[in-house]
């Protein structure tokens, strides 16, 4: 068998599967990006509660919020101050992160994949020009 014709289908496979993988990936990365929701900056107080764990509260758009406390915001405190995010629509969603980081490595492997993809037309066209 010709090495050239035996190159060209290995790269129409991986084509294929390198583009496929990337549309699937991207998506997800899309769908995850729109359930993550709108986080939007806070400054909250920190509240230990005798006995308990403690909780955080801030004032939103909406009104006075309270959340569990957790270590990481514990940690991340400046004195009895943490800037943190909310997430709007909700009552208690806390984070330190504006943004979630499964959006970003859903979209980073969906570029991997999509540049092998594309990679691979390159070698499938050289192949298909070397056979003639």
């Amino acid at each position: 068998m010709n090495p050239a014709l035996l190159v060209g289908a290995v790269a129409e496979i991986l084509t294929w599967v390198g583009l496929g993988a990337a549309a699937v990936f991207g998506a997800g990365a899309l769908v995850a990006k729109l359930a993550d929701g709108t986080w939007v900056p806070i400054r909250a107080v920190l509240l230990d509660d005798v006995g308990q764990q403690g909780s955080l509260r801030w004032f939103g758009d909406d009104g006075v919020h309270t959340a569990p406390l957790t270590d990481e915001l514990r940690e991340a405190a400046d004195g009895d101050e943490v800037d943190a995010f909310h997430r709007v629509g909700s009552a208690s969603d806390v984070r330190l992160h504006h943004r979630s980081p499964l959006p970003r490595l859903l979209g980073g492997v969906a570029l991997a994949c999509g540049g092998v993809g594309v990679l691979a037309v390159v070698v499938q066209v050289v192949a298909m020009v070397t056979t003639g």
